[in-house]
């Protein structure tokens, strides 16, 4: 089959201009041609679809190689050349090539030639048709629920490779290894796709970057993205942006403190003008004062601790599932979930509602369609089902003390939880650890659960 695939790329290539795959139509037509090869030597061969796809994005990457050697040396012609690349790159998403190596391998080509996956992501942040005037080209996915799927499929190839990438930073005149997510987009100013995210207000994107892996500190040598968000909430008064106070939201959930500015001025001066700036916002209860100059939660710091140590190893969000945790406190890391505040600090406040059809109602739509995707078992093979070694017994232990004691640890939620691993728990499941009558704190036998 390699050979059957060099032949197709280079007598259809031969046959084109070198501009002739600039026009979106184009590539779709040779693409239209390629899957019916692929799907013809599936058939004869008797071969997975996504097996001989991959095969196929071997063979062009190995015609745009060929082709960049030929030039004298190691720079690419551009053109049909460098758009191969990219009828391999919706080959792997339309047929989903599992192999993460090949996927990765052709991530690194594209970043050797552009520098950028702006072709991968501009798409996504702003849909279809907006790279047209941003960037001068039309992106490959019909709309941008697709364009985001996609994002997804590769972040997902290139977190299991563990795909680092040196860019230049400019700021720190150094060049440093960043990860594919966290990669500069060049036409947007060389930031980075969870600060153009926060710039486009959209909460839905942000949380899909964040769940996947992005620093919630992006390293492309920018300010911080919180105090910007910060100066956009204030700049209309008490009117605050429905998007942009959930974008917030989500973003300091990955983040244990908000860096006050204003160094290096002593701590009382800083605490001081930042409440000066943003003391509306804290009596508004937009951000609260426990992540600025108070202390956050244990529970918000293990979050964020967790999340840390997993981005780091890339096993984010896959990674989560392998935590020896009931499913509730799994979401809540994976930040699908927020648990109710811990007893004695205020709610806050009821934030208006979306506008059916409004774009915020419809991403996310969008976003509980991608986060909701069952994954097989192929594309998610660190998916460790430890739970399953979690009793009904552990489970409703771990239920009765987080209800009763909301993150304090009391008497009585230690008493719940006893309680709730006993009625859980038959008295012939373990015959080595016998069920023994509770007492109170005066040593009295309690009463015997019915």
């Amino acid at each position: 089959m390699d050979y059957i695939f060099e032949c197709f790329f280079e007598d259809t290539f031969d046959q084109i201009t070198r501009n002739g795959l600039q026009d979106r139509q184009s590539r779709r037509n040779v693409l239209d041609h390629l899957s019916s090869i692929i799907k013809g030597c599936s058939e004869g061969q008797n071969t997975q679809t996504d097996e001989v796809a991959g095969i196929a994005v071997v063979a062009a990457m190995r015609y745009h190689r060929l082709a960049k050697e030929d030039n004298g040396g190691r720079v690419c012609l551009m053109g049909k050349y460098h758009n191969i690349l990219y009828i391999a790159l919706r080959t792997c998403w339309d047929w989903g090539v599992r192999d993460s190596e090949v996927v990765v391998q052709l991530l690194v080509a594209i970043y050797e030639c552009e520098k950028t996956f702006e072709r991968i992501f501009l798409g996504a942040l702003f849909g279809p048709h907006a790279p047209h005037f941003i960037a001068g080209w039309r992106s490959d996915f019909q709309d941008q629920h697709e364009n985001v799927r996609a994002v997804v499929y590769f972040l997902k190839h290139a977190t299991r490779e563990k795909l680092t990438l040196p860019v230049w930073i400019p700021r720190f005149e150094e060049e440093r290894q960043l990860r594919f997510i966290d990669v500069p987009i060049e036409s947007c100013g060389r930031s980075s796709p969870l600060r153009i995210a926060l710039q486009a207000n959209a909460p839905e994107l942000l949380l899909i970057l964040l769940r996947y892996g992005a620093s919630p500190h992006p390293p492309d040598g920018g300010t911080s993205v919180i105090l910007a968000l910060l100066d956009k909430l204030i700049e209309n008064g008490r009117n605050y942006s429905y998007e942009l106070v959930l974008c917030l939201k989500i973003l300091l959930r990955n983040v244990a403190m908000i860096e006050m500015p204003f160094k290096p001025l002593l701590y009382a001066s800083r605490r001081e003008m930042f409440f000066e700036r943003y003391g509306r916002l804290l009596i508004d209860k937009i951000i609260g004062k426990e992540q600025v100059y108070g202390v956050p939660s244990l529970r918000h710091l293990c979050r964020c601790c967790i999340r840390d140590v997993l981005r780091e190893h890339n096993q984010l969000p896959n990674g989560i599932d392998t935590l020896r945790l009931p499913m509730r406190l799994q979401r809540y890391i994976d930040l699908t979930e927020e648990l109710e505040g811990v007893e004695g600090q205020p709610e806050p406040p009821e934030q208006p509602k979306p506008k059916p059809g409004s774009r915020l109602a419809s991403g996310m739509q969008r976003m509980d369609t991608i986060s909701s995707i069952t994954e097989s078992e192929d594309e998610s093979e660190n998916r460790v089902q430890l739970l399953e070694a979690v009793t009904d017994a552990e489970k409703a232990a771990a239920a009765a003390f987080v209800a009763t004691s909301d993150g304090a640890v009391t008497a009585e939620a230690k008493q719940a939880a006893v309680a709730a691993y006993v009625a859980a728990c038959r008295p012939d499941a373990d015959p080595d650890f016998p069920l023994m009558p509770q007492q109170d704190d005066d040593g009295a036998p309690a009463p015997e659960l019915s």
